[in-house]
């Protein structure tokens, strides 16, 4: 039987038989460990609108200020162990994700504000489907996220016990403001730093029929599936918070570690490559790279910003080329295997 052929949607985007659109440009990797002697692309970058600094850098900011000044115990009570500051934490945690998440999946799922516009599969969450939770992708991507809540909030008071017992090394703005603003620019690089390791980890065989398994029944991906992961992953996942035993920092940049840690997969598994806003405005999203990562799952284990899959050879940029060659890999290692 001949394969069907490619179709046009009804928003004027070429689909290919499987029902996936491309944006038509390569998976862009950020300039400033990729092509640091580029000028005009890093200034662009930075102070560009979207850039490094706006909107998402801003979004963090602002939720991690009104949390840290409205919502977080005084360093006194955090002092000592109890269940009222613990659960306070974990309960505003728990509220942060919901509206988080839950207005990317309003926006793109529930209401499709802007239908399939800039979707990179064409089908929508699955109901109905025994290989999910309650038979449903939704339900059980929200099950999962929760359990992440425990694990971001337990790390958390521990640093928040930690810092209020001054057993972490501490530097504020009012001492050090270069050293402090810088630091809050570098956390993103650490994070992502630490989730190529820990991911590539997770790949290993034993552990990615274990435990990764559970994240990658998401192939076509959702705003809730980002934090939908089993518990041994978000242990690992978490423990990117550690650092700041080693590195001297003030609790806001724990803050953005565990509050970039937790509300960034929302956006990088939207699904989406722009958010758009009637004919006119659209927000690139661009989360290409690791849409490509669930749909091949041997790609694209890192993020945009420290291209360490473009060093270590398992960049996927998006191009037929990229398809070629990673197919033939793909035939290789099974060939090995039966060998």
């Amino acid at each position: 039987m001949a394969k069907s052929k490619a179709t046009i949607d009804e928003h004027g985007q070429m689909r290919d038989r499987r029902g996936e659109w491309r944006p038509g440009r390569l998976v862009f990797l950020e300039p400033l460990l990729d092509r640091p002697s580029d000028i005009r692309g890093l200034l662009r970058w930075m102070f560009g609108f979207p850039g490094m600094l706006y909107p998402w850098f801003a979004l963090y900011m602002g939720v991690i200020g009104v949390s840290y000044a409205f919502f977080t115990p005084e360093f006194v009570v955090m002092q000592s162990w109890s269940i009222g500051w613990v659960l306070e934490i974990v309960l505003r945690n728990a509220v942060i994700l919901t509206l988080w998440n839950g207005v990317f999946h309003l926006w793109f799922i529930r209401f499709r504000m802007q239908g399939r516009k800039k979707k990179y599969n064409a089908n929508w969450m699955s109901t109905n489907n025994p290989t999910f939770l309650f038979n449903n992708q939704v339900y059980d991507n929200v099950f999962w996220s929760y359990s992440g809540v425990l694990f971001w909030s337990g790390y958390e008071c521990l640093m928040w016990w930690a810092y209020a017992n001054d057993m972490l090394p501490f530097v504020g703005f009012d001492t050090n403001p270069v050293y402090f603003c810088l630091l809050m620019l570098a956390v993103p690089f650490w994070r992502n730093f630490h989730f190529y390791w820990i991911h590539r980890l997770i790949h290993w065989k034993p552990l990615y029929d274990w435990v990764h398994y559970l994240h990658h029944k998401n192939v076509n991906v959702g705003p809730w599936s980002g934090m939908a992961m089993h518990p041994v992953e978000h242990l690992f996942y978490f423990s990117c918070i550690l650092i700041h035993f080693i590195v001297p920092s003030h609790p806001l940049h724990m803050m953005f570690n565990a509050f970039q840690t937790s509300l960034g997969p929302a956006v990088s598994h939207s699904g989406f490559d722009e958010i758009v806003f009637g004919d006119e405005m659209a927000l690139r999203n661009d989360r290409y790279m690791h849409y490509l990562h669930h749909r091949f799952h041997n790609v694209n284990f890192g993020e945009s910003n420290v291209p360490l899959d473009k060093w270590f050879g398992s960049l996927h940029d998006g191009s037929p080329e990229a398809d070629a060659h990673f197919r033939q890999v793909h035939m290789e290692r099974i060939k090995a295997r039966q060998a």
